[in-house]
């Protein structure tokens, strides 16, 4: 199998969004256009979370007949989606299009770039994508008239809203809502992670110290590059990947499970576990914390495979090999180890796990849930050792270097 089940879960923070960078082509606005145009997506806003199909159409520009697939396809996604809220802020500036692009529309057309500001049942709180817009007048009003014609230097690596990308499908069940592409078995993965969920809220230790409200968003993209396309990444950098808790956005706070389509290969048992890891780094917002990445990703491997009896974190076979031939590893994994990519990604996440299974063995489980608490307060290894465990970082190392040594002779 390509799929890893030795998760990355994306620790960077949230980008907060800028503004456009003046591109050739730009200008000021008109600020009656602007009127007409905001009031345009306010009205394509209202009326796609109405389910009003002929009042959205008659805001859509039929110039280019290619586009009423796609203004087809944002309205069926944007009036079955169980939105909480919908919101997009034009900026002000319009940009010109294209030659090949005004030959189809017209001179008169421009483009401009709006912030969508959308939440689902689960998230803790609104996310933002950037996207952009095409407009026409005539006789008097605005239409949407194409939704790709972004200038060329502007950021092309921007988040996508998956709504955005391709025919969607949602459920919500028991504090999961779930997103799913073209493809993918709804029933299936919500099924899926409603049990992994709560697996997650009965195996998460007391202690962490970390506000969650027992809710997730799952989203599954359609194909490899829509998976990409969401996450904001450079095509194969996560072909690897299961999944993924990251900033969902442009910016804000907005944290969001997207797996990888290929993950649906997995069996049931494999699949739910790799929910569960990533449910782990939603309710500890591992992407906003300080801790080493081996305590993140450690964690999360410890409590999923907690509902699992008898499971190991997939290379722990090969780590206790090396040890047996060549001794424990000198330290913990390096943050550097988690990349998405390394060659040993697997050794670093049975590392990680075998590192929390140790700290709860020979202590317990509370006290790793502070030991972690304390890491994601921005304590050194050395403090958050001292003040939970007793003894300083170097002799916890020594400790787990010999815990890897009784394991591998057996």
């Amino acid at each position: 199998m390509a799929v890893m089940l030795a998760l990355f879960g994306c620790s960077a923070s949230a980008v907060e969004p800028v503004p456009a960078p003046p591109v050739p082509g730009s200008a000021a606005p008109n600020n009656f256009r602007l009127s007409l145009t905001r009031a345009t997506v306010d009205a394509l806003v209202k009326t796609a979370r109405a389910g009003d199909r002929a009042g959205f159409y008659r805001l859509v520009s039929d110039q280019d007949p290619a586009f009423h697939d796609r203004a087809r396809l944002l309205y069926d996604n944007l009036s079955t989606l169980p939105l909480t809220r919908l919101q997009i802020r034009l900026e002000p500036t319009e940009f010109a299009l294209t030659d090949a692009r005004q030959k189809v529309l017209g001179a008169g057309a421009w483009a401009q770039r709006g912030l969508v500001t959308w939440r689902l049942p689960g998230d803790g709180t609104e996310v933002e994508h950037l996207i952009w817009l095409t407009f026409l007048g005539a006789g008097g009003e605005v239409k949407l008239a194409g939704t790709n014609d972004q200038p060329s230097g502007t950021n092309s690596n921007d988040q996508q809203p998956s709504w955005w990308l391709g025919p969607l499908s949602a459920r919500e069940r028991g504090g999961v809502t779930v997103v799913a592409g073209s493809g993918q078995s709804l029933d299936r993965w919500t099924n899926l992670a409603a049990a992994a969920l709560g697996n997650v809220r009965e195996q998460l230790p007391a202690g962490l110290g970390i506000p969650w409200n027992g809710s997730v968003v799952i989203e599954v993209p359609a194909t490899q590059r829509d998976f990409e396309s969401v996450l904001g990444k450079p095509a194969g950098n996560y072909t690897s990947i299961a999944a993924v808790t990251h900033h969902a956005g442009a910016g804000g706070a907005g944290i969001r499970i997207v797996a990888n389509p290929k993950a649906a290969q997995l069996t049931s048992g494999a699949l739910q576990a790799v929910l569960e890891h990533e449910m782990v780094h939603v309710a500890t917002r591992s992407p906003d914390s300080p801790a080493p990445i081996w305590a993140e990703e450690g964690l999360a491997e410890w409590v999923a495979l907690r509902a699992h009896p008898g499971q190991r974190s997939e290379g722990t076979d090969e780590v206790l090999i090396r040890v047996r031939s060549d001794g424990a590893p000198s330290s913990f994994p390096a943050d550097r180890e988690f990349r998405a990519g390394a060659r040993n990604l697997h050794l670093a996440y049975a590392e990680a796990w075998l590192a929390c299974r140790f700290i709860a063995d020979r202590y317990s489980e509370a006290q790793l849930a502070r030991f972690y608490a304390q890491l994601d307060d921005g304590r050194t290894l050395d403090d958050a050792s001292r003040a939970t465990l007793g003894l300083s970082g170097s002799a916890l190392t020594t400790q787990w270097r010999e815990y890897l040594d009784q394991l591998a002779r057996y």
